[in-house]
């Protein structure tokens, strides 16, 4: 197992590690975190540098992958090259669920900077999961998740402009981060613009034209990566037309 020291928030009030000790995860969920403390437990943490792959589509599939520190981006490849950017692992989250039926990799999943992840052989997973019904359980809710925030983001891409599309995008890590403990006000973009541009399903020129008009109307201040947030309500209006979960 390699020696890790979790990265923090630069620039932040509070300097504080991208994800909570089990611990205290634990005590915030009155205890439902530990069929996730069993799972992380079945691998071994892998640290991973920026720009390198924690797997590739086409991979064949063995394991899953706890996101321990760092963030990352799940990315489809087309057949040109291109790339469509589906997602930003967050520290919490697990990757590399949409390969079980396949057996196969369809993603590249890429660190935006150094992560830390734990790999879980599904197979040890499996056998765990059908000893312990709250490991099972677990585990169906998170993909039920997955599924039911990706539905989400496709109806809202088909529903709301360019405004409403940054505003959610932020509003949504806004609530990722509180989640995990940290602010939902101030936090940094660990992705460029141009790979939010590529989630939103918008050019890199607009999502900066947006930025650049959030930050003028005082409903953001942009210091490089660091975003803060200062009109919470005004950016809820401006993403009211995000269907609900």
């Amino acid at each position: 197992m390699h020696a890790y020291t979790q990265p923090t928030l630069q620039g932040s009030r509070h300097s504080a590690p991208l994800i909570p000790s089990m611990a205290s995860q634990s005590e915030r969920d009155g205890g439902k975190s530990a069929p996730l403390e069993a799972v992380v437990a079945l691998g071994w943490v892998r640290v991973v540098t920026e720009g390198t792959a924690i797997h590739r589509a086409g991979d064949t599939f063995r394991s899953v992958f706890f996101v321990k520190s760092g963030a990352a981006k799940r990315v489809l490849i087309q057949e040109d090259g291109r790339e469509q950017i589906l997602g930003f692992p967050m520290p919490g989250d697990i990757v590399a669920m949409e390969a079980i039926s396949a057996g196969t990799h369809s993603t590249t999943v890429v660190a935006l900077d150094i992560c830390a992840v734990v790999e879980i052989p599904y197979e040890a997973l499996e056998s765990l999961a059908a000893e312990r019904p709250d490991v099972a359980r677990f585990m169906y809710q998170r993909m039920s998740a997955a599924l039911r925030e990706e539905h989400s983001w496709l109806a809202a891409l088909g529903l709301l402009n360019a405004d409403e599309r940054l505003a959610t995008f932020l509003l949504d890590l806004s609530q990722r981060f509180s989640a995990r403990g940290f602010s939902a006000q101030r936090f940094m973009l660990r992705m460029t613009r141009a790979e939010i541009g590529s989630f939103l399903g918008l050019t890199l020129e607009t999502v900066s034209r947006v930025f650049s008009r959030f930050q003028k109307l005082g409903l953001l201040n942009v210091t490089r990566r660091e975003i803060e947030l200062l009109d919470m309500a005004a950016l809820h209006q401006l993403a009211h037309a995000r269907p609900t979960h």
